[in-house]
């Protein structure tokens, strides 16, 4: 793991903002390990604060690992306006023997305490994570306790994956593999799982009027789609937009205020509110 100075990253962000970025994303294997080679320390609080001073309206953190979420983490995502409440967790699963046969045994008694602290800080946070099943040893009863994990912590977000063996890794050689069909059937039953907790967790934000960011846009029908700050690139849902009541549109690569007013499994969809509505709101407030 190599970082770059702080002022390096700064300079670069400056630069992208100049040019009209509006979505900045740090990205490494271990972004909260950010800086302990250069600095002696984790460095990713400061580095948040730094780009706090950036023209660039949201600035995303892929990804998080658990026990680089210190206080001083926490604070700088609550603390800078432009940093996006958004917390990538790849905590793979939830029983300690999986865990330690995943060579990750520090992850298993920091999950529950850890998400507890992010969401007591981070009110509005939105959490996503990815889990593996069918791990070589992976047992039904490591399989419910996960099961029960899912349903407990009521991720926004969640990418489930079955047990690859890769060539020249450790885990290709470990003894008790899963079936194939085993594992398949226990990533359809977290997915079934999901789905509802996912479903009322965009439900939340209908009625809710968001900054989205319009990445599509198709002429002959008017609808735009783009993304509010739940949703990172690729990997979340989508913000399905119709035009505001005068008519608005809004062009990919723009910021435009959208009410929400509908939410399924994975996308939302919602209305640019359009001038005349933002001044009675306005005129409402006051």
């Amino acid at each position: 793991q190599r970082s770059r100075p702080i002022e390096s990253i700064v300079a670069e962000a400056h630069q992208l903002a100049d040019q009209g970025v509006q979505e900045l994303i740090l990205i490494s294997q271990i972004t909260t390990n950010y800086g302990l080679d250069l600095y002696g320390k984790p460095k990713l609080a400061e580095l948040l604060r730094a780009l706090g001073e950036v023209e660039i309206p949201w600035i995303r953190v892929h990804y998080a690992y658990p026990t680089g979420l210190t206080p001083d983490v926490l604070a700088a995502y609550r603390d800078v306006a432009n940093v996006v409440p958004y917390l990538d967790l790849p905590l793979q699963h939830s029983h300690p023997e999986v865990l330690r046969a995943m060579n990750r045994p520090w992850q298993a008694d920091v999950n529950d305490n850890l998400l507890d602290r992010i969401r007591e800080q981070l009110p509005d946070a939105v959490l996503r994570t990815t889990l593996i099943v069918g791990f070589p040893g992976e047992t039904e009863e490591h399989f419910q306790h996960l099961m029960g994990f899912l349903d407990k912590q009521r991720f926004d977000h969640v990418g489930i994956f079955t047990f690859s063996p890769e060539d020249g890794t450790a885990a290709a050689d470990l003894p008790n593999p899963v079936d194939p069909e085993v594992a398949q059937a226990r990533k359809d039953a977290l997915m079934a799982l999901q789905q509802p907790i996912a479903a009322e967790r965009n439900q939340r934000w209908v009625g809710r009027t968001v900054d989205v960011l319009i990445e599509q846009h198709n002429p002959q029908t008017g609808a735009m789609i783009g993304r509010c700050a739940r949703f990172a690139p690729e990997v979340d849902g989508e913000v399905h937009v119709q035009p505001g009541e005068d008519g608005q549109q809004a062009a990919p690569g723009t910021l435009v205020p959208v009410e929400i007013t509908g939410a399924d499994i994975y996308d939302l969809s919602g209305r640019i509110v359009g001038a005349r509505a933002m001044v009675a709101a306005a005129r409402a407030q006051a």
